[in-house]
């Protein structure tokens, strides 16, 4: 009789720890990681247009910067922002690739758009170029006069690239100290003096885009894919080869398709603001691919 009486609290014990311990992992899948950058205003998703947050833009003169730049940041977001530094393709400028700018300050992340000192500039001089950025987007974070002074975490920048400014990018992502991600654009490393090019000794997290119909020595004959599997193991890593993109995909985040878009800003979320709980949307397009691979990502 006893035991009779005593089975219902039991099935209602285990009912209550299974919802508790369905709660705690819920809980844990949701909350912010200690250290990251997230913003809980707007759900993790698969965004390919502008964000929520309002953006604003300044420039940097060649006195603070190689060849120019211009800082987008966002004014109606919490601070502190991560931050990126693109870096242009060979005799290209920064106007060519101004639409990231916005995209990525309207989702949170002030990105910087930099000239290199001459347009004919190679990928070594843009690799060394690129860092005197990021240390000149670092130095915004105590600059009397900066829109941003006190509200970036010089701990979380990255580095973007196109061409030979991805070639100049896989470089930093060995080189540059404390730098979260990097991000190249139908890289170029043909003409690289520095071994560092070739993704032996890359550090952080890298995303690689390309285009099947690149055939050109800019961009093409393998040079993405080749650094994608020279990366070491159990560095994070993702390879996006979009079928219908050439070499001159890449100058807006929608330029080549869509889901580029929404990829490079879940990679940048989940590595560069630390927020895992975009990890989910660093997912294979369900068409237009000619290469989908990954590797080391938190599950």
């Amino acid at each position: 009789m006893m035991t009779r009486m005593k089975l219902p609290k039991l099935f209602a014990a285990v009912g209550l720890l299974a919802i508790t311990t369905f709660t705690t992992v819920l809980e844990a899948a949701t909350t912010c990681p200690s250290g990251a950058i997230c913003r809980n205003e707007v759900a993790p998703g698969n965004y390919s247009g502008n964000g929520p947050y309002g953006y604003r833009s300044y420039t940097l003169s060649r006195l603070q910067t190689p060849g120019g730049a211009t800082v987008y940041y966002p004014n109606t977001a919490k601070p502190p922002f991560s931050g990126l530094v693109f870096t242009p393709p060979y005799t290209g400028t920064q106007s060519m690739f101004r639409a990231w700018g916005p995209f990525f300050a309207s989702h949170g992340i002030v990105l910087v758009t930099m000239d290199t000192a001459t347009t004919l500039d190679s990928v070594d001089q843009r690799a060394s170029q690129q860092k005197r950025v990021l240390d000149a987007l670092k130095n915004e974070n105590t600059r009397s006069n900066s829109p941003l002074r006190g509200k970036l975490n010089t701990a979380r920048l990255g580095a973007v690239g196109w061409s030979m400014g991805g070639g100049a990018t896989w470089i930093n992502s060995a080189e540059y100290s404390g730098l979260k991600t990097a991000m190249s654009l139908a890289g170029h490393n043909l003409t690289a003096v520095d071994i560092d090019s070739k993704g032996y000794n890359t550090k952080v997290p890298t995303l690689l885009f390309n285009g099947a119909l690149d055939l050109t020595y800019l961009g093409g004959l393998g040079q993405s894919i080749g650094v994608y599997n020279n990366i070491p193991r159990g560095i994070p890593k993702v390879i996006y080869e979009v079928a219908s993109a050439g070499h001159f995909s890449w100058g807006s985040p929608t330029a080549a398709n869509r889901a580029v878009a929404g990829i490079a800003l879940a990679f940048h979320k989940t590595f560069l603001d630390g927020d895992i709980r975009w990890v989910s949307y660093i997912r294979r397009p369900s068409s237009d691919v000619a290469i989908w691979q990954t590797a080391n990502l938190p599950q």
